[in-house]
């Protein structure tokens, strides 16, 4: 029953209440207010954006380093969060919020015995304070020390008799030292004090379940249901107590459900995939447990089971291949050897089959004792299993996953972490006159004095951006194609490398890049040593375009024979022209990120990632708030293995405003 406890899900509730020191500006202490209200309404990624705003203009300030570290443990940022606790902490050490909120974070990350400290001195300032008693009792079932945790939970209900959150957690403690009887008390106590309590008949329905007391549980269950139909858990564990009351098609249908629900559950598709198993729907079980490793692709659970069914379906090949992943990473698990061995028998590699059945024996032999041939008459596992043999078992929702609850539907809103996103770099910043609308959480547009000049100048005839998110012109091509036919006659009479930009610019928008690069050239013939940078930057920029899309043409045979085809030379080639030209930006104009940036792009499309993470280092260092250059050299180091600096550069991003970085984290954290 380990989970990250409730507590978390009333941080925003109880912390924005929290009565502070007014400011003397109106304006910050507005945008602490806006920030503020947007993290009550879970719009964290937002929040965070004004946070750093009052942070740019009152760096002095704990308030705002405080709310940031909130928004990040929702976006389960915890090494963020811990930091910017920690900045808040330095600026007023008596901010007892900030020593529960860096706790908080230091669970997240198994720091134990510092966030224990940290409610120790949490508790110094505010002795009877409940929720860092809680916060204390969690560590401690962490540790495994129920006993202790009982303890803890103990004192937050003797100083606050009504307090049910004390009840429930000490009633799961219990349930972890195996005192269902005193269990049973403590959720009786909460369902006394709240008879509406969606927890309190969820944790009375668990012991009822572990009792065998299947109606009984039943009922609670569905009581929980009722008063909160969102919960995911409680339809996970509802199924459990269907199963074995042998109603299997409603055990289905709450796994369905909760699939409708939250698409991206992997435990509802791993038990809906075992129950399809038991009653040989064995194509679509494949499929859920495909789903499960697409999400999970260490997931070794769902990899043998499918390994198994596709042996049995005649996909002898992909079969072959799971187990041995799963015999990679568990070299001693002898019924994969059993398993492999079949499979090649099928495929008449008696040689191969033979090998595999005579290791497994060995293994067999030398790892069983006598429990091994004591009958498991159990049906299901609790998420911290991780014994292979128990691969047919159904999986119990605990409470961290009945805490997982549906938010707003925009990516950009809510929990985004728990979106599936695909996680690409951040593409090129270009130059372009057709600039996507601004983003409200990320900086969309970036400044250059250069640029800025230029425009001031009206050279161009119109106003020159620097971002990498373009307008999508939908239905304006034919007003682009006048545009273009205008520039032609322009440069008819007046051949300037002015007039070239700008065709090749609309040349690019609508991805003639051929004739963009070519346009290009011409104004660097034509230009001056002082403005050169800007067509060699965009040259760069369609080169690259280009190679994109020519990659994005290829069918999969092409992929595959390319490294002997002459294409690959030419692409070769073209990565080895943006470097030239993004080198040839930098000399002219030294003090332009944006182009370390692009050839951080180009080595990063070569799989050259220490190259990469050079060259964003050194855009960084011109651009301290450079989102796109924290978050793809986050990704570069998060490749090479070095998954710390990687998830603080993703922090930074998503600080910064691409959201994405959170879910990223979520993937790759330590």
């Amino acid at each position: 029953m380990r989970r990250i406890i409730k507590i978390v899900v009333a941080l925003a509730v109880i912390w924005i209440g929290t009565p502070f020191a007014s400011f003397s500006q109106i304006n910050t202490d507005r945008v602490l207010s806006i920030g503020r209200n947007a993290l009550y309404f879970e719009d964290y990624v937002l929040s965070i954006q004004y946070f750093n705003q009052v942070i740019r203009v009152k760096p002095y300030l704990p308030e705002p380093y405080f709310y940031r570290a909130v928004a990040k443990i929702s976006l389960e940022d915890f090494r963020g969060a811990e930091e910017d606790c920690s900045a808040a902490l330095e600026r007023n050490p008596f901010l007892v919020e900030a020593y529960r909120c860096r706790g908080i974070a230091r669970i997240y990350q198994k720091k134990y015995d510092e966030a224990k400290a940290d409610f120790d001195k949490g508790l110094e300032f505010s002795p009877e304070n409940k929720l860092l008693l809680i916060c204390k009792g969690y560590v401690s079932i962490q540790q495994e020390d129920y006993k202790q945790a009982v303890k803890d939970f103990s004192v937050a209900v003797e100083n606050n008799p009504r307090y049910k959150e004390a009840y429930l957690n000490r009633g799961y403690a219990y349930m972890s030292d195996e005192d269902t009887a005193s269990a049973m008390k403590d959720f009786q106590k909460v369902l006394d004090i709240d008879p509406f309590s969606s927890d309190g008949h969820a944790a009375r329905g668990y012991v009822y379940y572990t009792k065998g007391e299947y109606k009984e549980a039943l009922k609670d269950l569905d009581e929980a249901i009722r008063l909160d139909p969102y919960r995911t858990g409680y339809y996970i564990n509802r199924s459990l107590v269907r199963y074995q009351m042998n109603n299997l098609r409603g055990s289905m249908d709450d796994y369905d459900h909760v699939i409708r629900l939250d698409p991206y559950n992997t435990m509802a598709y791993y038990n809906r995939g075992i129950l399809r198993t038991e009653i040989g729907d064995k194509n679509r079980a494949v499929e859920d447990f495909d789903r499960v490793i697409e999400m999970e692709p260490d997931n070794y659970f769902a990899i043998y089971n499918r390994a198994l069914l596709q042996s049995e379906l005649g996909a002898l090949n992909k079969s072959i291949n799971d187990f041995t992943t799963i015999i990679e990473k568990y070299p001693d698990f002898f019924p994969a050897y059993y398993g492999r061995g079949e499979a090649k028998m099928k495929k008449y590699d008696k040689v191969g089959a033979e090998k595999d059945y005579n290791t497994a024996m060995l293994l067999r032999q030398r790892k069983l004792t006598k429990k091994d041939f004591e009958k498991d008459s159990t049906s299901t596992r609790k998420q911290s299993d991780k014994n292979l043999q128990h691969h047919n078992k159904l999986v119990v929702a605990d409470r961290e996953e009945e805490n997982r609850r549906l938010s707003y539907k925009s990516e950009s809103r809510g929990r985004v972490q728990n979106v599936n996103f695909n996680i690409d770099p951040e593409k090129n910043i270009v130059l372009t006159f057709h600039p996507a609308k601004k983003s409200d959480v990320k900086k969309s547009i970036y400044f250059d004095p250069l640029i800025d000049k230029l425009n001031q100048s009206g050279v161009m005839g119109k106003k020159l951006y620097l971002t990498n998110s373009e307008l999508s012109f939908d239905n304006q091509l034919e007003s682009i194609f006048k545009e273009i036919e205008n520039e032609t006659n322009i440069i008819k009479d007046k051949p300037s490398a002015a007039n070239y930009f700008r065709r090749a610019l609309l040349f690019e928008y609508i991805s003639d890049y051929d004739s963009a690069i070519e346009d290009l050239g011409r104004a660097i013939d034509l230009s001056s040593s002082s403005d050169a940078w800007i067509y060699s930057f965009s040259r760069g920029n369609c080169l690259m375009k280009k190679v994109e899309y020519e990659m994005s043409l290829e069918d999969e045979v092409a992929q595959n024979e390319r490294k002997n085809a002459t294409q690959y030379y030419d692409e070769k080639m073209n990565y080895d022209l943006m470097l030239k030209d993004y080198e040839e930006t930098s000399k002219l104009h030294p003090k332009f990120p944006f182009s370390w940036f692009n050839r951080g792009n180009v080595f990063c499309a070569q799989k050259d990632y220490r190259n990469a993470i050079a060259n964003y280092t050194k855009a960084i260092e011109l651009e301290h708030n450079f989102a796109e250059a924290y978050f793809n050299r986050g990704l570069c180091y998060v490749l090479i293995g070095e998954n710390a600096k990687g998830i603080s550069d993703l922090s930074k991003a998503g600080e910064l405003g691409i959201y994405v970085a959170y879910n990223v984290i979520k993937r790759f954290r330590e």
